[in-house]
């Protein structure tokens, strides 16, 4: 992308994210400013990724994204390795600290079943879940909200974003799926365009 359509691509986000703070101030439904707050996160992830060009900090702010807008504890990255198994690449807390391999656990089935539909899968109570809540390791874990969002790129899925509470989501929406959707297609595209990105887990 050249260096003026890129600038002319980050004049129309900022003017978006101005409108949209205008419209924050105005007194709206509980749906209408949540559909509100979706936008502009993704806006400003849109307009950081176009202005940053360090493959880690736009990962950490694509974690820190899905962290606060899940309501979650922890995000993690993992990338497919040559052999198509799922490898730990980079944990944020919602804290701001980064994660090592050492806390790497989840909910494998959670993350099976993402993979295997290629799309994401969204647990608001995953302990009061029908399916779910006898799985191993969401009791092991005492987990509540998961999320799990495959990367895809170029119709292939080279590794998946997954996040954790041990807290109920307090609300959901159809804006967390096509959020988290958006992170993961951001996340993929980042990756793929960098050739060196090596594992982070301190």
């Amino acid at each position: 992308m050249g260096n003026k359509n890129k600038q002319d691509r980050l004049e129309q986000v900022d003017e978006l994210l101005a409108e949209i703070r205008e419209e924050l101030t105005f007194d709206h439904t509980q749906g209408d400013l949540y559909e509100l707050r979706a936008l502009q996160l993704l806006l400003q992830v849109t307009k950081t990724l176009h202005s940053e060009h360090d493959i880690y900090a736009l990962l950490t702010l694509i974690l820190d994204s899905a962290i606060s807008f899940a309501e979650a504890s922890r995000a993690f990255l993992m990338l497919m390795d040559e052999n198509e198994t799922l490898q730990f690449r980079m944990g944020r807390s919602r804290d701001g600290d980064y994660l090592t391999e050492a806390d790497f656990a989840y909910s494998t089935s959670v993350v099976q079943d993402a993979l295997a539909k290629s799309e994401p899968t969204i647990l608001s109570d995953a302990q009061n879940h029908v399916i779910y809540s006898a799985k191993e390791s969401i009791q092991s874990l005492n987990l509540r909200t998961i999320m799990a969002a495959p990367l895809r790129y170029q119709e292939q899925v080279i590794g998946l974003i997954y996040i954790d509470s041990k807290r109920p989501l307090t609300r959901y929406s159809k804006h967390h799926l096509s959020v988290l959707t958006s992170l993961a297609d951001q996340a993929a595209v980042s990756i793929a365009n960098t050739r060196d990105f090596e594992t982070l887990s301190e």
